[in-house]
């Protein structure tokens, strides 16, 4: 359908705070769905307190959904932007100065997209919305719902390359683009049967890297979690585990709760993983993850460690192989890691994507700086390990991959 019969300046928001009232049946008809914007998901978070969402979709009147989106008020904590962005020397002051003693600067943040998560996962547009008025149209939203709200920070997140090289050019100048460290993908054969052919494509010392994994962490038990009673008993164990990684991030936007785990499996079942690691009897680490076999992809929801038990084991590193065991195992095209850990990620083979983000502040003068400090704190630039063989590298390379 050409985007001239689609009617689209007579087009207005329809906004659903209740999972219950939204039309499903048109929601999921949208192309590009994801993980974080299936129904389960977003059903599952519908009870959450610390992330508010509220889902929109945009038609004419008498015409077919054209669009949607997901919105969500959250309360966010700046804590140290040094640990994820090259700063200058202004910046650390500017932060030291709105961070007395290095305590949080708390601020609500009103989100176009995932704010527990990274990568493309804003809004759903139907074949045929020209870019420009998609991003009008997230305008618009953004509009709507902070006068609802009452929030004046804003962020429309996350969006790669080819999606933004389109919807670049379109955006108000109220906004202001940001590149934080990119999401670390590792993209799968769905042909491969088994983690030995993945083992395969790689390098001698990335296939040396893993053995090492596997031996360090060959005396922990894992244990797959999916009945809801354990989970939620287990629920305060792990988000204490969870806040000994996650408490240490930069920039905290929401966060988890005890029930999330009981809630996202009931949602999902086998599509969601949850995986507890023990010494000796001891709980000491999880991780967890959805399938969205729609889209192909393994999305490495969060992790929780002993840091200490880390260092011993290879914690972390073990649960990046089981999100790529588990990917290979239900013939996922790739596994999407989240924005931390860059190198270690890198030597499993995953490559950097590159992901931009709109900002708007709301208050005088507030935009000024933000430019300033978003010129002067680039992302942290790190060279990716090399991991696979060559011919592998192309095949990356060509399915879009940056590849060094």
């Amino acid at each position: 359908m050409e985007s001239g019969a689609l009617n689209l300046n007579q087009a207005k928001w329809h906004w659903f705070e209740s999972p219950s009232d939204v039309p499903w049946q048109d929601w999921e008809a949208l192309p590009g769905g994801s993980a974080y914007l299936d129904r389960r998901y977003l059903e599952a978070m519908a009870g959450h307190q610390k992330v508010k969402c509220c889902i929109g979709m945009i038609k004419a009147p008498d015409g077919p959904w054209l669009g949607g989106i997901m919105m969500q008020a959250v309360q966010s904590e700046s804590r140290s932007p040094a640990e994820h962005m090259d700063v200058s020397v202004g910046v650390k002051i500017a932060t030291a100065i709105m961070q007395p003693g290095g305590r949080p600067f708390r601020f609500k943040t009103l989100v176009a997209g995932q704010s527990l998560g990274s990568g493309e996962h804003t809004y759903l547009w139907r074949d045929g919305v020209p870019p420009s008025w998609q991003v009008k149209w997230t305008e618009q939203a953004f509009d709507i719902c902070a006068k609802k709200w009452g929030i004046r920070v804003w962020m429309a997140k996350d969006f790669g390359p080819e999606h933004d090289a389109l919807i670049a050019p379109h955006w108000s100048s109220r906004w202001a683009r940001a590149s934080f460290d990119p999401v670390m993908e590792v993209p799968l054969d769905p042909d491969w049967n088994s983690t030995d052919e993945w083992q395969t494509a790689l390098r001698t010392k990335a296939r040396t890297k893993v053995r090492s994994i596997l031996s360090r962490s060959s005396s922990l038990s894992l244990k797959r979690v999916s009945q809801k009673s354990e989970l939620e008993q287990l629920g305060p164990d792990l988000i204490a585990l969870y806040e000994l990684v996650y408490g240490r991030a930069s920039i905290v936007m929401g966060g988890l709760e005890d029930l999330d785990f009981a809630r996202l499996s009931k949602a999902f079942g086998e599509d969601f993983a949850l995986v507890t690691y023990r010494d000796e009897g001891k709980l000491v680490g999880f991780h967890c993850g959805i399938h969205h076999a729609a889209s192909g992809t393994i999305e490495a929801y969060y992790v929780g460690f002993d840091p200490e038990v880390n260092k011993t084991f290879a914690l972390y590193q073990r649960m990046l192989f089981e999100f790529i065991s588990w990917g290979i195992s239900v013939n996922a095209n790739r596994v999407v890691m989240g924005r931390t850990a860059l190198e270690i990620k890198s030597t499993l083979g995953a490559l950097p994507v590159p992901l931009s983000t709109y900002v708007h502040i709301r208050l005088p003068l507030a935009m000024i700086f933000l430019r300033w400090m978003i010129r002067k704190s680039p992302p942290h630039h790190f060279k990716p390990r090399r991991a696979w063989l060559a011919e592998w590298c192309e095949k990356w390379q060509e399915k879009g991959y940056q590849v060094n």
